[in-house]
């Protein structure tokens, strides 16, 4: 699913927007080839000539996270939410940023308002269930991940938070009946790689 506003260029459009969406187009086929510098390039080039091309501005944010640059990252995609205010699809990516860095409270207020912008962004239920997971919420994380699993019953990410919230209760449960004191198992944050780039990784026709 392509954004509103952003999925199919008008039949007439020339020039500099084609350029862009085109360095754009080839950068996101070189990041899903592997090829994060060559896209990185390519994502600049699109940039410099669409300076508020929201899509190729969470796509370079992705593709800095991976790269460890977070700050740059955030500076990014907080100069995109100026330009674009309120656009789910910049605070989902937000919200993920936050994820990666262990910010959790702040990933789940940006997956919330997210949320309030677009209640069927699977990837900000995805965010909203990681964030609560995070923060020790298993009950929130499992009911997120049921809501993101009404929009996409396939979806790895939300299926893995909800098997991972599911045995986290069972273990509190078997702790408290039985004074188990086993571990709980490894949470598994959502990877910047994975719904960031889900984010950013949308072709646009033209």
């Amino acid at each position: 699913m392509l954004p509103a506003g952003i999925a199919t260029a008008s039949p007439g459009l020339e020039g500099p927007v084609v350029d862009a969406v085109s360095f754009y187009n080839q950068a996101v086929d070189a990041a899903e080839n592997g090829s994060y510098e060559e896209a990185l390039v390519l994502v600049d080039k699109s940039l410099q000539i669409k300076p508020d091309f929201y899509l190729a501005q969470i796509t370079k944010a992705g593709l800095l996270s991976r790269k460890g640059d977070y700050d740059e990252a955030e500076v990014l995609l907080k100069k995109a939410e100026q330009n674009h205010k309120d656009n789910p699809y910049i605070l989902a990516a937000m919200a993920s940023l936050y994820i990666e860095t262990g910010q959790y409270q702040k990933a789940l207020d940006a997956a919330d308002f997210a949320l309030e912008k677009d209640s069927s962004l699977v990837e900000a239920w995805v965010l909203k269930g990681t964030s609560h997971g995070g923060l020790g919420e298993f009950e929130e994380e499992k009911l997120a991940s049921k809501q993101a699993l009404l929009i996409d019953p396939s979806n790895p990410e939300a299926l893995s938070n909800y098997h991972y919230a599911t045995q986290a209760l069972m273990d509190h449960q078997n702790k408290n009946d039985q004074g188990y004191a086993g571990k709980a198992p490894l949470s598994i944050p959502v990877l910047l790689a994975g719904v960031l780039f889900a984010l950013g990784l949308l072709r646009v026709r033209t």
